[in-house]
């Protein structure tokens, strides 16, 4: 399972490698329009068509790493009061909730790019449909929700034994902490 958990936190953090590289673009592209309009008056057509489509993927990128390494929000006092046993049931309760939530918001944005390809709708300035790049985004999510299942399996796999749960969310904040120290 430990051999699982560092394939995946790998793998979502080139994804999450490739939401920030599309924002890099995107900066670029913003940074040209600004230079364009400043020194030419002649803007780039449509930069706020691919603002609106960039940077919701670049968002949905870069949520599995944070389910996989585990930093999203969490409230761990009640956890350190209920015992190492208790803490990981807590965890598992926080996680179920959380791929419940995760799991609904990409079913709703599945209906949500249904409607968008039978509707045919495109972006204001440039006429790009915008069905695929949000079908991108609900992919993302569907991702997400396996990360978040996985992560799920790994608590409950943890229960039986004394180990402690990874907790990526401190060592994020160490610099000279090895994220492969965590099983990769």
């Amino acid at each position: 399972m430990k051999r699982l958990e560092g394939w995946t936190i790998r793998f979502t953090r080139i994804v999450a490698l490739a939401g920030l590289l599309a924002l890099l673009i995107l900066a670029g592209i913003i940074l040209a329009n600004a230079l364009g309009s400043w020194l030419f008056t002649a803007p780039i057509d449509g930069v706020r068509d691919w603002i609106k489509l960039i940077v919701a993927i670049a968002i949905g990128a870069c949520i599995p790493a944070a389910l996989a390494m585990r930093q999203n929000i969490t409230i761990r006092f009640l956890g350190r009061l209920a015992g190492s046993t208790g803490n990981k049931v807590l965890e598992l309760f926080g996680a179920c909730l959380t791929l419940v939530a995760i799991a609904a918001i990409a079913w709703q944005l599945q209906i949500y790019v249904f409607e968008l390809f039978k509707s045919g709708e495109t972006t204001e300035n440039l006429g790009m449909p915008i069905g695929p790049w949000w079908q991108i985004v609900t992919i993302l999510f569907y991702l997400s929700t396996l990360v978040q299942l996985l992560v799920v399996l790994i608590i409950v796999a943890s229960l039986g034994r004394k180990e402690r749960l990874r907790d990526d969310a401190n060592s994020a904040m160490d610099p000279q902490a090895d994220p492969r120290q965590h099983g990769a």
